[in-house]
């Protein structure tokens, strides 16, 4: 398989080709032949920009490891606490990750599509245990330790420290695994990668400059695409893993409206054909190739292929709306009024008054994401026709069934199921990129807001908010709706 580069003028990370590079002469960088290879008949190509991401991440982390390691003793000697005197640091560490795999649901007894990569962390980190330098083991290690320090908010940072040591220690293995492999990635790294990826949602850089999630998330994608395409590798991608790695991509293109790096083909070649997400999944795929498209028609003002583009869009969540309807009857919900004693959440100004109720917390993910991507469909209708009552009247009722499930997505099933304790942090990322998608159409549209209301637009800011705090990310927020005349 292969993945053709796109058509741009000038690609501001290559900094020449290859051919150019090896000769040591300007490059005049046009895709996808330079100027100069064309001219001599020479095959012309780029360097792979998600591996360079990653490889000027990977050495500025490395770079810190040194530092980092000054103060682990130091780290260590805050955490004891005088109470507890015998506590050694092979005990603080067994505490966090046991609340690690509580939170992040990996030691669920149930297969769950949505959380199966996490499920296969304990079995990685007790298979590297007859080696202390794994990067896959220092990694679950470095997220643990950022996850727990960041539940506790403690003022005095030592739980960071020993989060950052193990994360560096992590990169510094996870590259000399790499040159041992002579740059063949094995699942392992893969996996480690992209934990690294989340430690930094988690715990960022204290350099705000640097998108440092984003170059894992990058390398990760690029050992990915290079080991499956690869026809010299022995090894394959683990499919939990490439679920996983494509969920993050499709969402992340989704937000920054471009398009994916990997071919939907390997996605539905490792999806489940019971899994009553795989339409969903693609849907979303495609939107992302679809929000590409109409940018780049809008640059050239191709108002034919905008208009081709809203029958695409309306045929998509048509479709959408019949998959729904033909959902599992353990994925249906049922509706209440909001009790005195629910959580504070439905208790704030602006919150819905009815609920939706559903069998289990995850089997009301599936629903939310759907929700959300007919949002972003009927936005995009929006963008391509000026203006459609239908299309904004979806939008209004999707922001207000997400708002409806965000409880049960959060809190369990809704009513009193005892799902309510495991697996909180990763339910509270199931339900964030809903609302963020509901927050944004709100900013974006002076009438959908209108409708919504300026309250119920705070509350749902605020749950985004709440939900955030939930998973232990790091992003921040600042919002301000108002209303519009």
């Amino acid at each position: 398989m292969h993945i053709k580069a796109s058509v741009t003028a000038r690609s501001p990370r290559s900094k020449g080709c290859l051919m150019c590079r090896r000769s040591k002469v300007k490059c005049n960088e046009v895709h996808p032949q330079c100027s100069r290879c064309v001219r001599r008949g020479t095959e012309c190509s780029y360097p792979d920009a998600l591996e360079l991401d990653f490889r000027d991440e990977n050495s500025k982390a490395a770079a810190r490891t040194a530092a980092l390691w000054r103060t682990r003793t130091q780290a260590a000697r805050l955490l004891r606490e005088p109470s507890a005197p015998s506590r050694t640091l092979e005990d603080i560490q067994d505490r966090v990750l046991a609340a690690f795999y509580r939170d992040f649901d990996c030691s669920a007894k149930v297969s769950n599509p949505w959380i199966e990569f996490f499920q296969m962390l304990p079995t990685l980190y007790r298979q590297s245990a007859r080696y202390p330098s794994s990067p896959t083991r220092l990694a679950i290690r470095a997220l643990a330790l950022a996850h727990h320090s960041r539940q506790q908010q403690q003022p005095v940072p030592p739980l960071e420290i020993m989060a950052r040591t193990e994360y560096s220690q992590a990169i510094t293995q996870i590259r000399l695994q790499l040159q041992r492999s002579h740059g063949i990635p094995s699942t392992e790294t893969v996996v480690s990668v992209a934990l690294m990826g989340l430690f930094d949602s988690i715990l960022p850089s204290p350099e705000p400059v640097q998108s440092w999630h984003a170059a894992h998330q990058h390398g990760a994608l690029s050992m990915v695409r290079q080991q499956i395409a690869s026809s010299t590798s022995a090894a394959s991608i683990n499919p939990y893993l490439l679920k996983y790695q494509y969920l993050l991509m499709v969402i992340n293109c989704l937000n920054r409206r471009t398009r994916p790096q990997l071919p939907l083909q390997w996605w539905t070649a490792v999806m489940d054909p019971g899994f009553s997400a795989a339409h969903l999944f693609c849907t979303m795929y495609r939107l992302a190739q679809w929000q590409a498209e109409i940018d780049s028609y809008i640059v050239n003002s191709n108002r034919p292929a905008m208009s081709d583009m809203v029958d695409t869009l309306l045929a998509a969540d048509n479709a959408l709306e019949a998959w729904e309807a033909r959902l599992p009857s353990s994925s249906h919900f049922s509706e209440r009024e909001v009790r005195a004693d629910d959580p504070a959440i439905l208790q704030w100004p602006g919150a819905p008054s009815r609920v939706y109720v559903y069998e289990t917390s995850w089997n009301a993910v599936p629903r939310t994401f759907c929700f959300a991507t007919r949002i972003m469909l009927c936005q995009n209708i929006l963008l391509c026709n000026g203006y459609a009552e239908d299309s904004e009247q979806i939008i209004v009722d999707m922001i207000r069934d997400i708002c409806q499930s965000t409880h049960a997505v959060i809190s369990g099933g809704g009513d009193g199921s005892n799902d309510a304790v495991e697996g909180l942090l990763m339910r509270g990322r199931a339900i964030v990129w809903p609302l963020n998608v509901a927050s944004s159409a709100l900013q974006r549209n002076p009438r959908v807001l209108e409708q919504v209301g300026v309250e119920s637009a705070q509350w749902i800011r605020r749950a985004l908010q709440h939900a955030l705090r939930l998973s232990g990310s790091s992003l921040a927020l600042n919002m301000d709706y108002k209303t519009h005349r």
